[in-house]
């Protein structure tokens, strides 16, 4: 690997450039060159299995000074791509600020990774996407369906809307690189994988506007449509199943709690009996939700002791209206009373969790479809 010497001042921005590239066409070694005249510090470009008959690209691109080019004699997709990458740069070049990743399709401009790469220098602790306008004339439809689709599921699952949930061009600082290393997936859902993560640690996000640039209906693009989409879905709801799991676990807890203590209360009045079994079920399993919770869903906040109090003023209000609508159903209609807690549970929890958002997502996916 050559390296070049830069004139004080040269270099303004402090990131290396990541360019994963499978049968990449004639034109890379030219916008890597431009990258490097642009001032990029370094730029590290993973043949990820790419044929022979393009070996004289990546000979290329290899002569040219600041530039290094990692080989996967197999293709093993983007994610693996971007992981081999990742551990090279922290090997040997972790004195920079971060790393900004491209692709090698030609959907991203020179002085796009460059903006991004200054504010990445600007702004360390956060994960820099550059978005993409799909409203522009032009955009290919499976593209604007399958970014509409994702970013509408990112909101309703994880509780932030990112425009462009499936952009390359992203600005990582070197803080952020070592756990990035033991994510799954070895593809495109790598990318989703990440954004997961990067909420779940509580990493802010910042979006910057990019050029939208498709070129033959984005015939270059290795993305395929059914396998990769597939594979991004599994990840989005994958992420949420630890979630999922201790919701419904702690239904469980909640209900079986509920039954056990009106058996021990069985002597007292009937609204004595429903008041204490419902409040103290409900505070077991709360608390075993929350300690199940605390890092997930309070960790976007930044502050616990906040969290736990409006986590637990929400808890008693929907007990205390629980305890009532039980109350009032089995003293009206009869029945069982761990049934009609069921049932009032259930509706409570429609009416209070962000089902809503539901609504939200299937009106912009028709929005942007029509």
């Amino acid at each position: 690997m050559q390296t070049r010497e830069f004139k004080s001042g040269q270099s303004r921005i402090n990131c290396a450039v990541i360019i994963p590239a499978l049968n990449p066409g004639p034109n890379l070694p030219a916008f890597v060159q431009a990258l490097l005249d642009r001032g990029i510090p370094q730029v590290i470009v993973v043949n990820d299995g790419s044929d022979r008959f393009h070996a004289e690209v990546f000979s290329e691109i290899e002569q040219s000074a600041n530039c290094a080019v990692l080989v996967h004699q197999e293709n093993q997709g983007k994610g693996q791509a971007l992981k081999t990458a990742f551990s090279y740069f922290l090997e040997n070049f972790a004195h920079l600020d971060g790393v900004v990743t491209a692709d090698a399709d030609g959907q991203h401009a020179v002085e796009d990774i460059y903006k991004i790469g200054q504010q990445l220098s600007a702004e360390q602790d956060k994960l820099i996407l550059g978005v993409r306008n799909f409203q522009k004339e032009g955009v290919p439809k499976r593209s604007l369906f399958g970014n509409t689709l994702t970013s509408r599921l990112f909101q309703l699952l994880y509780g932030v809307y990112l425009r462009d949930t499936q952009t390359g061009l992203r600005g990582i600082p070197t803080g952020e690189l070592s756990w990035m290393l033991d994510l799954p997936g070895q593809r495109y859902d790598y990318e989703i994988n990440m954004l997961i993560e990067a909420r779940k640690r509580g990493v802010p996000f910042a979006t910057t506007p990019i050029q939208t640039l498709y070129f033959d209906n984005n015939a270059g693009s290795h993305y395929n449509t059914i396998a990769d989409s597939a594979r991004i879905f599994v990840s989005l709801l994958a992420g949420r199943l630890k979630e999922i799991c201790s919701a419904v676990t702690s239904v469980l807890v909640d209900l079986f709690g509920f039954y056990l203590l009106n058996e021990i209360f069985a002597d007292l009045s009937q609204p004595l009996r429903l008041f204490f079994s419902t409040f103290l079920a409900r505070g077991i399993s709360s608390l075993y939700s929350f300690i199940l919770n605390r890092r997930l869903i309070f960790i976007y906040t930044g502050r616990m002791a906040g969290s736990h109090s409006q986590y637990f003023k929400a808890s008693f209000f929907l007990t205390f209206a629980s305890f009532c609508l039980v109350w009032l159903a089995s003293a009206l209609w009869g029945s069982s009373e761990i049934l009609w807690k069921f049932l009032v549970d259930l509706v409570l929890a429609l009416i209070t969790c962000s089902y809503f958002r539901a609504a939200l997502f299937c009106g912009s996916l028709f929005r942007a479809q029509f």
